[in-house]
This record gives C-alpha cells, sequence and structure tokens, in this order.
C-alpha cells in the first residue's frame, strides 16, 4: 500500500531533523509504539501493538536511517515480525523550509502487511493505516511543538 503526504511543522529544518533523529519523538509518530530505543547508528528497535477490526497484534519491530543528507532528506526502512504475521515498509522523509519558524516534512513510500491482520481484508487496512499515520503525524507535531517552543 502507498503512503504519502505532509505535515507543517514548527521550527527550522535544521531544529525538526535533529528531533526526528530522537527516538522520542520517532516513537510519537508510530501510534501503537510502545517502546523504541536506539541499538546503533541510525538503527532502532522497537514494540509496535497494532489493532484493525477484530484483531489485533504486536510485532517487534527495526528501523534503519539511511541516505542522509542533513537537514533535507532521509529514508527510514520498517520490518517488524510477530504473531499477527508481519509489517515491514520504507519511506523517504523530506524536510523543506516554509517559513522562518515552520518546516514541511513530506513523505512517500509503501508498506506491507501480511498475516492475519492483512486478512482482514486490503479496504480495512488501507483505511486504519490512514487513520494511524494522521494521528502518529498530530502527535508528533504536538511533541515538536513542544521541543521548539518549550
Amino acid at each position: 500500500m502507498k503512503i504519502e503526504g505532509s505535515e507543517t511543522l514548527p521550527g527550522t529544518p535544521e531544529q525538526v531533523w535533529d528531533l526526528m533523529l530522537d527516538p522520542d519523538i520517532l516513537a510519537s509518530a508510530m501510534p501503537g509504539c510502545k517502546e523504541l530505543r536506539r541499538v546503533g547508528e541510525d538503527e532502532y528497535e522497537g514494540i509496535i501493538e497494532a489493532k484493525i477490526g477484530p484483531v489485533s497484534s504486536q510485532y517487534t519491530t527495526k528501523f534503519k536511517i539511511t541516505d542522509k543528507h542533513p537537514p533535507h532528506s532521509y529514508h527510514l526502512q520498517m520490518e517488524g515480525k510477530g504473531k499477527g504475521g508481519f509489517v515491514s515498509g520504507g519511506a523517504q522523509i523530506r524536510l523543506e523550509q516554509a517559513d522562518a519558524n515552520e518546516t514541511i516534512m513530506r513523505y512517500e513510500g509503501d508498506a506491507k502487511v501480511g498475516g492475519t491482520i492483512a486478512r482482514v481484508g486490503q479496504r480495512l487496512v488501507e483505511s486504519a493505516a490512514k487513520m494511524l499515520i494522521k494521528k502518529g503525524f498530530g502527535d508528533l507535531k504536538d511533541k515538536v511543538e513542544a521541543r521548539v517552543n518549550g
């Protein structure tokens, strides 16, 4: 499934860049993320819980940031496995100066889901994914705003 969109965040691209590498901030952008920790240079591991319709599962997930061009873009790769199946995907993240104190974050990529959660139906999975992405970026915006204006 394709994912793409944008969000206007407070702060300069340099400020947002630094925050987007912080495990606490990254976790806030992922609804259901119960834990995220740095395990190496640009590598993170975490636990994500997902519920779509009547099906729920927990995934042990690995994230890796590659192709970094500070403070403008990077690629985020994710893979997770759990008793409910697997999730994987990647997204290109781009930061653009909107004005003196705002940055537009654009993202585009794809995600794959397999196993029990995928069996609830592609349309339901896509609808839930869009809702989770919207919630995640709302939470991300709140955290970035608190840090930048804090």
